[in-house]
């Protein structure tokens, strides 16, 4: 291609395109080329844009649908700005810079390199672990909670849109069928539809949509990545078509879990849970009640290509760090400490308890834990020692 935008940015290739958008590989010019590619989106919908001659610039089709571009626009803006301030969250994809060029708009991303949970089960052909599965959740359901909190959806959680990257992270991508969400406005743009994952608001450009949108979506990946089975479309649902309970698919599922996920994918969101907070919080006490936390807790290292697994024996914590003699897991290196940190299970209340006892750094997925201060993770969380290489994943089974 070799079209540069912003004076900066040289496109590559197309990675993919969608209804709203095309996405670039692209190199930002300021770096060298290992570490100046990222990923460039321009805004683009196709149903009230064409391109010119130029090969470049954007106009809409004609006076008809010109408002409706230049509405889009206008939320592809705002939404560009509130994305770029969220970069604090590691879960959600990074947002680098945004301008505007060529009568629309740009949006500049960290390039991620790995594979979505989509193409993970189309090449392995086999459905998640409960225990990854949960974990993966967790983590887009946190993040979520916080684009939720700045008054955002996404409206496109899928298998499609979660990455598993190459170290081990988890990112949720594509933006791009994202609106601000303010209270009882409707648009005449165009839905975003894939079917098995969204829900029956959002066939309508009138349908009611918030939170419970995304809600629904994520119980519908988490029930698809379990057990290996598409969702019955919302539609399908509504004209009679009964959905299997995710127990009688899955052994691994309880009862009590396989009915918090049926109610978070419940076709009338008015019966359906509301929030994500509200779901996590519904999906741990029927984990609880269950029993499948009652599992062994596991400390798993992935660490120099290695994977080890430790497990809790009643009562103890697990030290880590450089000294072989005072504690259980050993790193080599003089970035750690010789007790760097300390792990423990708390089972009343199904927690992990990562104590701090370095001046380098114990960190979790929110931060810096301190010398001397504690966190309290769920199992499906990590924590890491310095840096994310040397990274430590927290589970019972």
């Amino acid at each position: 291609m070799g079209l540069v935008l912003n004076q900066t940015y040289v496109l590559e290739k197309i990675l993919g395109a969608g209804g709203f958008g095309i996405t670039y590989l692209a190199w930002d010019t300021r770096y060298t080329r290992a570490e100046g590619m990222c990923a460039v989106k321009e805004y683009f919908p196709r149903e009230w844009a064409v391109r010119c001659e130029d090969g470049l610039r954007i106009i809409s089709r004609g006076w008809k649908v010109d408002r409706c571009y230049r509405h889009g626009l206008e939320v592809y803006i705002n939404e560009a700005k509130i994305l770029r301030g969220l970069h604090q969250d590691e879960t959600i994809v990074d947002i680098k810079d945004f301008f505007l060029e060529n009568n629309t708009a740009y949006l500049v991303m960290e390039y991620v390199r790995g594979r979505t949970l989509a193409e993970y089960m189309a090449i392995e052909q086999k459905a998640f672990p409960v225990w990854k599965a949960d974990e993966i959740i967790r983590k887009i359901a946190a993040s979520l909670a916080y684009v939720h909190q700045h008054g955002l959806l996404h409206r496109d959680v899928s298998p499609d849109n979660i990455m598993l990257l190459d170290n081990g992270a988890v990112k949720l991508i594509d933006f791009g069928a994202t609106r601000q969400f303010v209270l009882d406005e409707t648009t005449d743009m165009s839905v975003v539809i894939k079917p098995g994952f969204a829900p029956l608001e959002q066939y309508s450009r009138t349908g009611k949509q918030g939170p419970w949108t995304d809600v629904y979506a994520l119980a519908a990946t988490y029930y698809y990545i379990v057990s290996g089975k598409k969702p019955l479309a919302a539609v399908d649902r509504c004209a009679g078509s009964k959905i299997k309970p995710l127990h009688q698919i899955s052994p691994q599922i309880s009862p009590e879990v396989s009915r918090v996920i049926l109610q978070a994918m419940e076709i009338d969101y008015t019966k359906r849970i509301k929030s994500i907070k509200q779901l996590i919080d519904m999906l741990e006490r029927a984990e609880k009640a269950s029993g499948m936390r009652e599992g062994t807790p596991h400390v798993l290292m992935k660490m120099n290509n290695q994977i080890r697994k430790w497990k809790f024996d009643s009562g103890r914590s697990i030290r880590i760090g450089r000294s072989g003699k005072e504690c259980d897991i050993t790193v080599e290196g003089s970035r750690f400490s010789r007790i760097h940190c300390e792990v423990r299970y708390d089972r009343a209340s199904g927690r992990f308890i990562v104590t701090d006892c370095s001046v380098n750094g114990t960190y979790t997925e929110h931060g810096l834990i301190g010398k001397g201060s504690s966190a309290a993770l769920r199992p499906g969380e990590s924590f890491y020692l310095v840096a994310r290489e040397n990274q430590f994943f927290l589970e019972v089974k």
